[in-house]
């Protein structure tokens, strides 16, 4: 004679404690059900894991993205910009020659334009 007593709900499936007086099919039929819970189980914990990692890849590409092109510009961009400087220090020059006071002389500028170097300002301004 079995006597089960309801303990409370997993999922809305109902367990079920035996107290005493099982038979052998019923405990039999018990661990068929457990194996078949633990091999569900298994599988959510596989899942899980195999989610959990790909999120941790995803993690170091990301990481990846912001500090290779970081280290890239750390390493490229100094000479770079030593070059660019290097193009323009005759402008940077010709206008600190040009300033008086910390402020911009712009007669200082138009006197060292010739005559024809204006010429060709005004024919381009006026095209």
């Amino acid at each position: 004679m079995i006597k089960e007593k309801e303990i409370k709900k997993i999922d809305d499936a109902p367990v079920k404690e035996i107290e005493s007086g099982e038979s052998g099919d019923t405990l039999k039929e018990l661990i068929e059900k457990n194996i078949k819970w633990s091999q569900v189980i298994y599988e959510q914990n596989r899942k899980i894991k195999r989610r959990l990692t790909w999120m941790v890849v995803g993690g170091y590409l990301r990481l990846m993205i912001v500090v290779v092109p970081l280290i890239l510009a750390f390493i490229y961009l100094p000479p770079l910009i030593r070059d660019l400087f290097g193009q323009y220090a005759g402008i940077i020059n010709g206008l600190q020659g040009a300033t008086k006071g910390g402020q911009l002389d712009v007669n200082s500028i138009i006197n060292q334009i010739s005559p024809s170097q204006m010429q060709s300002i005004i024919n381009l301004l006026g095209r």
